[in-house]
């Protein structure tokens, strides 16, 4: 039976930043790479790079600026800004886009930390950037049902995936509060320079994945108004083996109701008591009967200590009751 709330199929997306590499600047890219809905530039890229990428793969390309703001030249070098043809500049819009649906908002350049580069901000003029973009966002979640869905910038937040330490390449504190106010699936970022690739170079703040994609990342993409598929349950361990139940004391019972009782110990006993004594006027008729009452030769139970052997009475009483008889 099939699932009546389905999940929408993860949009795969190239997503570059920073450096030319030769894995992407090939001939081969389109059988590689040619599966993927669209192409997003992280800043620091130049122009002709970019426009490879919109003639090799023939799928739209976003991006934004970096703090060298390499994508205004096309060989690499500061000159006459020319802006990479056929791709479209997400710094301070948002743009959805038409084959996938996915919204995806832009914030360009890095903190301010220099006197010669041309694309730093400070915080402040983030949030302006954001204040602008408040009636789209808004828009955007009335229409949509969300924001947005996916966070293009060049900086990293401050203190996910930055060098607090390092000036020139700490986070936007701005870039926090936007995940922290509108939660897009996916923030996808450059500017971090991560050469080991044993290193994590994604994390997650606030339930966004902020991805640093330097050099290039594959990154599959959902709408930020749908979960994204939990990962597979590992195999559950195997069951380890019991051990043979032991014999005699402690093995299981059948049935499952725990081990066998063992033997019982041997009841403690005491000192043997003498027997009782007969009822009163029992002892004459069987000694005058010459115990008759029982079996022939059972001789009479010896008597206890303190009483009579034919009435029972107290010895304390006896001697009164043998003087009396003597005299009658």
């Amino acid at each position: 039976m099939p699932h009546l709330n389905p999940l929408p199929p993860a949009y795969p997306v190239l997503a570059v930043s920073d450096e030319i590499d030769d894995r992407i600047h090939s001939s081969s890219v389109r059988q590689r790479l040619g599966h993927v809905a669209f192409v997003v530039g992280c800043g620091d890229l130049p122009a002709r790079y970019l426009e490879f990428l919109v003639d090799a793969l023939n799928k739209p390309v976003y991006y934004v600026i970096g703090n060298h703001a390499e994508e205004l030249t096309r060989k690499g070098e500061r000159g006459k800004a020319h802006q990479p043809a056929g791709a479209l500049d997400l710094g301070g819009r948002s743009v959805r886009d038409p084959a996938t649906g996915l919204i995806l908002v832009g914030f360009p350049g890095s903190p301010r930390y220099g006197e010669n580069e041309p694309a730093q901000y400070s915080e402040w003029e983030v949030y302006l950037m954001i204040a602008r973009l408040l009636p789209r966002l808004w828009w955007n979640r009335l229409k949509h049902g969300r924001a947005v869905d996916v966070l293009v910038s060049h900086s990293p937040p401050l203190g996910v995936n930055d060098l607090p330490q390092d000036p020139a390449h700490r986070g936007f504190a701005a870039l926090r509060r936007f995940i922290e106010w509108f939660h897009p699936a996916v923030h996808l970022h450059g500017h971090v320079h991560r050469y080991d690739r044993s290193q994590p170079h994604a994390r997650t703040f606030a339930g966004t994945e902020v991805v640093n994609v330097f050099p290039y990342r594959v990154v599959d993409l959902f709408p930020a108004a749908t979960p994204r598929p939990p990962p597979p349950a590992p195999p559950p361990p195997p069951a380890p083996a019991r051990p043979p139940p032991a014999a005699g004391r402690g093995a299981a019972r059948p049935g499952g109701r725990g081990p066998p009782r063992g033997p019982r110990p041997p009841a403690r006993r005491g000192p043997a008591r003498a027997p009782r004594a007969p009822p009163r006027g029992a002892g004459a008729r069987r000694g005058a009967g010459g115990g008759g009452g029982g079996p022939a030769g059972r001789a009479a139970p010896p008597p206890r200590r303190g009483h009579r052997a034919d009435t029972g009475e107290e010895a304390e009483g006896g001697g009164v009751a043998d003087e009396e008889a003597a005299v009658h």
